[in-house]
């Protein structure tokens, strides 16, 4: 199976990775995982889930421990998914009451930079 590609951006207060292909198994969610535990300190964290392929059960069970863990640390976190039934499927797998599930990348930036 094809790996997801992961792409770092690091602007001012947060990193913006951008995630595209599939994330459907555990080894794709660690391979977030590994980017999410090196942050820089006091920076937050957009995910840009837009370019997503597939997503399946393991994958949304992956990003909600990720989003459980940096909230937890105090690393404020968004999601960014602008394919509507995407979007849809995360809201359904309650993402968003960890971390908010936005449908542009400026608006999940003006939120993490506002909280780090």
């Amino acid at each position: 199976m094809l790996a997801p590609r992961l792409a770092i951006r690091i602007d001012g207060h947060s990193v913006n990775l951008g995630v595209s292909g599939p994330l459907t198994t555990n080894d794709h969610v660690a391979a977030l995982t590994t980017v999410c535990e090196h942050l820089p300190d006091g920076a937050g964290l957009v995910v840009n889930l837009s370019a997503v392929t597939v997503l399946s059960d393991a994958g949304v069970r992956g990003l909600r421990a990720i989003a459980s863990t940096l909230t937890a640390t105090g690393t404020p976190v968004a999601f960014v998914c602008s394919d509507l039934l995407m979007r849809a499927e995360l809201e359904l797998a309650d993402l968003d009451r960890i971390a908010p599930v936005m449908v542009a990348d400026e608006e999940a930036l003006a939120l993490v930079d506002r909280a780090a």
